[in-house]
């Protein structure tokens, strides 16, 4: 097997807030969302100047799909974000049965992780449990895959969906 090896090198950009994601790259830009921000970014492919950027409901480990012009990405509060490729608008989102039981009120009324309740003591341990609390609701780390509009993709609730 031979390796790739560009015949020229060459650094178009550097963007700080891309970190270590994964990008999604369509249509002349960069689709890409952050973990520790709950922030989503559109940026464009030749400067990295941006277009896009949005506050999520919250983290996001998932890398996006990009399909004609709908973005798909997964979101740890359970559920999976359509988002429009141009302006970066919410078209619609489905949240999986665990997110919607919502045992331990993990979320607020508005999906976002409530703090509060997730790290409601000093004990060491307090962040292990509340990472646990976040799992036990479906949050969707999966990148999405979108086959012959088919939206495929897996859950910590231990299920993989498809939508159509």
């Amino acid at each position: 097997m031979e390796s790739f090896t560009p015949a020229v090198e060459m650094e178009i950009f550097q963007s700080p807030e891309l970190g270590d994601y994964m990008p999604a790259v369509a249509d002349g830009k960069v689709f890409f969302a952050t973990s520790d921000s709950s922030l989503y970014h559109v940026v464009d492919a030749n400067s990295g100047k941006p277009i896009v950027r949005q506050q999520g409901k919250a983290y996001m480990f998932s890398s996006p799909a990009v399909d004609s012009d709908v973005v798909f990405i997964g979101v740890l509060n359970g559920t999976l974000e359509a988002r429009d490729a141009k302006t970066g608008d919410l078209l619609w989102d489905f949240q999986v049965e665990k997110s919607k039981q919502n045992n331990g009120w993990v979320l607020t009324g508005d999906r976002k992780f409530n703090v509060p309740f997730l790290y409601h003591s000093n004990w060491r341990e307090s962040p292990l449990v509340a990472n646990d609390q976040q799992i036990r609701i479906g949050g969707v780390f999966s990148s999405p895959l979108v086959v012959n509009g088919v939206v495929y993709f897996g859950s910590a609730d231990g299920f993989l969906y498809a939508l159509e």
